[in-house]
């Protein structure tokens, strides 16, 4: 069965915040303020295209040529996903201790990716504003991370896991061409989620 062309923008678009994960796995092996070194321009060149796309109809029609297909249309008056993701990341490595903000950037990158895939394919049921068979896809890898990176804090991860999971399916909020985008709000607020599970254990 051939694939729609919907899906495969999505599956493009998955591709590409799976290799986001590039970001904690590197974080593993080099210094907070390395990474961040390293960020910091990303985060501002990818302000940068945001700006332009948005006042010069020149660069607006690069981009879209460029990368047009991976852009969802509501993304088109909006701040793109793919900024949402540096700036997470970047808030991530800037605000926690590196084992909670690896595992909050691998959840945002894996299990979001996962819920996204899953839940296209099966999701048929809801769950807040999210499909159920995306939200579980969700759940379990957000464990898996957690277990793996956490093996000594394992109901520390099964309720950070069920925090992420919720904050995942939720609407976004839209302020203008601002939002509470997942890709922000998943890792930031599944980071403070195990900061504060950990210290009131």
């Amino acid at each position: 069965m051939p694939l729609s062309p919907a899906y495969r923008a999505e599956i493009s678009r998955k591709v590409l915040h799976l290799v986001s994960a590039t970001t904690p796995v590197v974080y593993m092996f080099v210094r907070r303020e390395l990474l961040l070194r390293l960020l910091t321009p990303c985060v501002i060149l990818a302000v940068v295209i945001e700006t332009a796309r948005h006042v010069s109809p020149r660069f607006h029609e690069y981009f879209r040529r460029a990368v047009g297909f991976m852009v969802r249309s509501a993304e088109w008056n909006r701040i793109t996903g793919a900024t949402y993701v540096l700036l997470g990341a970047w808030l991530a490595v800037w605000l926690f201790p590196k084992p909670v903000a690896i595992a909050a950037m691998l959840i945002g990158s894996i299990s979001d990716s996962a819920a996204s895939l899953v839940g296209i394919t099966f999701g048929r049921r809801r769950f807040l504003g999210k499909s159920l068979a995306g939200s579980l896809a969700f759940f379990v890898t957000a464990v898996a991370i957690l277990w793996v990176l956490l093996p000594n804090a394992k109901g520390v991860g099964l309720i950070a896991a069920l925090v992420a999971t919720v904050v995942e399916a939720l609407p976004t909020l839209k302020l203008g061409r601002l939002e509470l985008n997942d890709n922000l709000t998943i890792p930031l607020l599944t980071g403070a989620a195990i900061l504060w599970l950990q210290n009131a254990a």
